[in-house]
C-alpha cells in the first residue's frame, strides 16, 4: 500500500464559539498534529452561519507552512467562472499551492436561487467550469461562452491547477470524476 493521508474539516461558526477557537488555531493545530490537509465547506445560504470557503482557507493557508488545504466542495457553477477561477488562483498563491479542488454542484435549490442561478442548470455550469478553469488558471486567453464575437479573458497571476477531486456519489458526478478528476470526494455519504 502507498501512502495514507488524512485530513479534517475545519470548525464551523457554532464549534468555534461554543470551543473558543478560531481558523487559524485550528489550522495550526491540525498541522502541528501531524494531518495532511484542512477542509471547509462552500455555502450560501443553507440556514446556518457559514464562513466563505475561499476566504477561510485563505486563513487556514496563513496560519500554516506545510498542510494542504481543500474545498469540501467548491461550487464553480454558482458564481461567474471568472471570478471562480480568479478565488482558486488566489488560494493557490496565498497558499504556495497547496491546495486541493474539491469541486460540486451541489446544495439546495434556495442557495442556487440566493446566487441568482437557475437550479436546472448546475451540471451544464459545472462541467463548464470543469472545462474553463485549467486554461484561465494557466493565464490562458479563455473565451467564457462558445458565442461569435465573445470577448476573451485572461487572468493574472497564473497559477497551477490543483488537483480536483470530484464531490458526490451520483451518476454525473461520478462521471464527471473519471472524465477530469483526479479523485472523487464521496463526503456526506455513508
Amino acid at each position: 500500500m502507498g501512502t495514507f493521508e488524512i485530513g479534517v474539516i475545519l470548525p464551523g461558526i457554532a464549534v468555534q464559539q461554543r470551543d473558543r477557537i478560531d481558523l487559524r488555531e485550528a489550522a495550526r493545530h491540525a498541522e502541528d498534529a501531524g494531518l495532511d490537509g484542512v477542509w471547509h465547506g462552500d455555502h450560501l445560504a443553507i440556514g446556518n452561519p457559514t464562513l466563505d470557503a475561499p476566504i477561510a482557507l485563505a486563513t487556514a493557508a496563513a496560519a500554516t507552512t506545510r498542510i494542504r488545504i481543500g474545498t469540501s466542495v467548491f461550487i464553480p457553477a454558482i458564481r461567474p467562472i471568472a471570478w471562480a477561477a480568479k478565488q482558486i488562483a488566489t488560494l493557490q498563491h496565498v497558499s504556495g499551492n497547496r491546495l486541493i479542488l474539491g469541486i460540486g454542484s451541489g446544495g439546495s435549490s434556495a442557495q442556487w436561487a440566493a446566487a441568482g442561478v437557475p437550479y436546472a442548470e448546475r451540471g451544464r455550469r459545472t462541467d463548464t467550469a470543469l472545462d474553463l478553469l485549467p486554461r484561465l488558471l494557466a493565464g490562458e486567453q479563455t473565451r467564457l461562452r462558445d458565442e461569435p464575437g465573445e470577448p476573451t479573458v485572461e487572468l493574472a497571476p497564473p497559477a497551477p491547477m490543483p488537483p480536483v477531486w470530484v464531490g458526490n456519489a451520483s451518476a454525473a458526478a461520478i462521471r464527471r470524476a473519471a472524465r477530469v478528476g483526479d479523485g472523487w470526494f464521496p463526503s456526506l455519504i455513508s
